[in-house]
C-alpha cells in the first residue's frame, strides 16, 4: 500500500456514494456500515491512498448524522 494518504474530501465523495448504492443495503433498506466502510477502503485503494486513522471518528459521526437525517426525513 502506498503512503498516500486520502484526503478527508475524497472520503467524504466515497462515503455519499457508498450510502446511497442499494448494494450497501439489506432488504429492509437498512445499511449495512460494514459495506459502505469496505466501499470507501476500496475507493482509497484503487487511487492507491490509505484511509487515515481519524477518519473513524469522522466517518462515525457522518453515519450518525445520516442516520438522524433518515429518521427525520420519514416522520
Amino acid at each position: 500500500m502506498s503512503s498516500n494518504i486520502a484526503k478527508m474530501s475524497e472520503l467524504i465523495v466515497s462515503f455519499n456514494n457508498a450510502v446511497r448504492n442499494p448494494e450497501n443495503l439489506d432488504e429492509r433498506g437498512n445499511i449495512n456500515w460494514n459495506f459502505v466502510d469496505a466501499d470507501i477502503h476500496m475507493d482509497a485503494g484503487e487511487s492507491d491512498k490509505s484511509v487515515p486513522g481519524e477518519w473513524y471518528s469522522i466517518f462515525n459521526n457522518l453515519a450518525d448524522e445520516f442516520e438522524l437525517n433518515r429518521l427525520q426525513e420519514s416522520v
